[in-house]
């Protein structure tokens, strides 16, 4: 293979705000992050979230007439998507074929509860205009309605790990000719049913949202400011035959990134369940970060904001070398390792 494969651009929206730059300074200052309760019912007992900022005004692309309707997860993917297109305003028609690859893990919650609360109250009375929300792919749908883009476009069901995975088939899209470029996304929205049943694993229990996007294209020479991704790890599924600490042991050993690079973790802060992680990279010599005790759990999107937060050290310079351990979920351990040469 004569090419290499480069992230030409990223975005992020967090509790932190809504560019990856808002990400980066949050992490760099070790910012602590506001957190909010949620009632869902009086009875209830509340539920801490970590939410996403409102918007000082309102962008350009709002005023699209497909996203006037829409949930707050796809103008969390839209904001992303943009950001890492480097399209802030007006979305424009797209010129190449580029293929859209979505990971999610809730989907469109906010939208589906309001449909299915119609739905019971009286069928004949529910909302069709809701409907096409509810389903998986909506927001997906709609960012290849903006762009204009008619290639390939796909919705992957999983955990933090699955934005590695669908960056995984990115890769292959590419390589086979079938893209010429390819948007990465995940995104979530704050649920209540969602945010509780993080009490069934250990680790924080305070649920956030946000979208994560990279932007992945093809290069025969890169240059010294590219940033390249150099390996994608095979998935070390989590099963009844193979524990959690065996996958990342596997993931680990498959890994190829230099000893010293710069490792960004999943790690959730509580040491029972992150003890298979801290134990396998325990011999890594490089710099850490981690994510999830500071911007709580994202679902799908912790793997997409790790990888964004990787890309912005790569950037401003901070190092040369950053894997991306998407391994403390429950369905698969996969990593990431992108670089930036010095020379």
């Amino acid at each position: 293979m004569s090419h290499r494969l480069h992230i030409a651009g990223w975005g992020a929206v967090s509790p932190a705000g809504w560019t990856s730059s808002d990400l980066f300074n949050a992490v760099l200052d070790q910012r602590a992050l506001p957190t909010s309760l949620d009632l869902r019912h009086p009875d209830a007992p509340p539920i801490p979230c970590r939410r996403v900022p409102p918007l000082a005004s309102p962008p350009i692309w709002l005023r699209q007439p497909r996203l006037r309707r829409s949930s707050p997860i796809t103008r969390f993917a839209v904001s992303a998507a943009l950001e890492a297109l480097q399209t802030f305003n007006q979305p424009e028609a797209s010129t190449t074929s580029l293929g859209v690859l979505f990971a999610v893990q809730n989907g469109s919650v906010n939208y589906s509860s309001r449909f299915f609360a119609e739905v019971l109250a009286n069928p004949g009375l529910a909302s069709p205009i809701l409907f096409p929300e509810t389903v998986f792919n909506a927001p997906s749908s709609h960012i290849s309605s903006l762009l204009a883009s008619p290639s390939l476009n796909n919705t992957l069901v999983s955990d933090a790990g699955g934005f590695i995975t669908a960056l995984e088939m990115a890769a292959h899209w590419l390589d086979d000719d079938q893209v010429t470029d390819c948007l990465i996304i995940s995104a979530e929205e704050y649920d209540w049913l969602s945010a509780e049943s993080l009490a069934l694993v250990p680790g924080p229990k305070i649920a956030s949202e946000g979208a994560a996007a990279l932007w992945l294209r093809r290069t025969e020479k890169p240059s010294p400011n590219d940033i390249l991704l150099e390996q994608i790890t095979e998935a070390a599924t989590i099963t009844n035959q193979q524990s959690r600490s065996t996958a990342i042991q596997k993931m680990h050993l498959d890994l190829e990134a230099p000893n010293h690079a710069t490792l960004i973790s999943a790690e959730s802060g509580h040491p029972t369940w992150d003890r298979p992680h801290s134990e396998t990279f325990a011999s890594r010599a490089g710099p850490r970060f981690t994510l999830q005790s500071q911007f709580g759990h994202g679902f799908s999107i912790l793997g997409g904001w790790q990888c964004a937060l990787a890309c912005e050290l790569l950037q401003r310079g901070v190092c040369h070398n950053a894997v991306v351990a998407a391994d403390t979920g429950a369905n698969q351990a996969q990593a990431a390792w992108f670089s930036r040469p010095s020379h």
